[in-house]
């Protein structure tokens, strides 16, 4: 019992090690024109998310409040109220308190969400 244990447990090192070597690829998700360092003025988030209501007749897509969450760094309350949007379509199917925080937060910056 011990023995098997012990081959296990290097089996497992043995994985780990080959695992962290500096030779392997980077991930197949990332691309280059879509980089973190990407980010949305408030104004630019809310003419995304004007753009993505009118388009879907009212409604904003969770692909677009998503791309809000990750790309406004400088205004936090309108990334979190994205994400809030987000989790609640998520579980429920609506999420009038975000989209309304959401319609607020544009409000600011002058860009009109017809959200119902």
């Amino acid at each position: 019992m011990k023995a098997l244990v012990t081959a296990v447990i290097a089996a497992a090192v043995t994985a780990f090690a080959a695992g962290c070597s500096g030779t392997s690829a980077p991930p197949s998700h990332t691309h280059p024109a879509t980089s973190v360092l990407t980010s949305l003025t408030r104004l630019q988030a809310c003419q995304r998310l004007r753009a993505d209501v009118t388009r879907n007749a009212g409604l904003p897509d969770l692909p677009a409040l998503r791309y809000i969450a990750d790309h406004v760094s400088a205004i936090p309350r309108l990334a979190m109220d994205a994400r809030d949007a987000v989790k609640d379509i998520t579980h429920t199917g609506i999420a009038p308190i975000p989209l309304a925080l959401l319609k607020d937060d544009c409000a600011k910056a002058r860009v009109h969400i017809p959200v119902p």
